[in-house]
């Protein structure tokens, strides 16, 4: 990803994989997301605490198949011992990209019970990352190899103490920060202005009615109240072209102020994603004509 953040403006696609060990459908979806353009895939670590099958284990077949990935990394689920143990495996599979996020509370997932571990923060464990890349443990002990992961972090752009902590991620050593969706471009592209490292903001457009709510209730997302008002009632043709096109507007607005595009998993239509990728290859064509003599 360092490569393709310094040469073009990139699209990821996050995909959840399946509960279980059958992911054909999940490979299936990362193939046509590909095939559509998309630039890397994202895999998810088990979202609003459902259990999935390991996301570098999913990572590992991707990168096998010649698909770059970016491998979600949470920590509320792993004590500090396996977040260091787990970071070394992936690296010796080849996974160098990392997404770092804290994880859903498990209050409303699989096991409502479990225990949620707070042996080292976000902003710490980005930290630890960077050590691991310098060749040493968290512990201050030194490596036999250390590790070369290009890390991100991500954040809110709507509320101004995650713009806050983000600012304290890149201080961390984050190289890159994905935000969550964005549906005023006005608030993304001021925080894009106020951060040191590239930006990708994350879009998700919609099928039905259910998709909307449903997305509305995830932590973190914060989508208008009129919107979600604006498309009660409405049939599934009228919701996927006024949330797709609604996309595109923020596509080509913020075009000129972030590194990229990172299309939320909630998303299955390759179509339209086809459609997206190429709407961000022809605004890069008409940028790099705009540059030329």
């Amino acid at each position: 990803m360092r490569e393709l953040l310094r040469s073009k403006k990139v699209v990821i696609y996050e995909v959840v994989p399946q509960r279980g060990t059958d992911q054909a459908r999940c490979f299936k979806l990362c193939n046509d997301m590909v095939k559509a353009g998309v630039d890397a895939i994202a895999v998810t670590d088990m979202p609003m605490s459902k259990v999935k099958i390991s996301p570098w284990a999913v990572g590992k077949l991707l990168i096998d198949r010649g698909i770059e990935t970016l491998i979600h990394f949470t920590r509320t689920s792993r004590n500090i011992l396996r977040i260091e143990s787990d970071l070394l495996g992936m690296h010796i599979l080849g996974l160098r990209n990392v997404l770092i996020l804290s994880g859903d509370h498990p209050e409303n997932g699989d096991f409502p019970e479990a225990t949620v571990v707070n042996d080292i923060s976000t902003e710490d464990l980005i930290k630890l990352v960077r050590r691991l890349n310098e060749g040493f443990s968290w512990s201050g002990k030194k490596l036999m190899g250390g590790t070369d992961f290009f890390v991100g972090g991500v954040f809110n752009p709507n509320m101004e103490k995650e713009i806050l902590r983000a600012k304290e991620k890149i201080s961390s050593g984050a190289d890159f920060l994905i935000s969550q969706p964005i549906y005023d471009s006005k608030i993304a592209e001021k925080v894009a202005g106020e951060l040191s490292v590239p930006m990708l903001v994350s879009v998700a457009f919609f099928s039905t009615e259910k998709q909307v709510r449903y997305f509305a209730s995830i932590p973190g997302v914060n989508i208008p109240r009129e919107l979600v008002e604006k498309l009660e009632g409405r049939d599934k043709s009228y919701i996927e072209d006024f949330t797709f096109d609604r996309t595109l507007e923020i596509v080509e607005e913020l075009f000129n102020h972030v590194a990229g595009f990172y299309i939320s998993g909630i998303v299955k239509n390759s179509n339209k994603v086809r459609r997206l990728v190429e709407f961000v290859g022809d605004l890069q064509n008409g940028s790099q004509k705009g540059k030329d003599p």
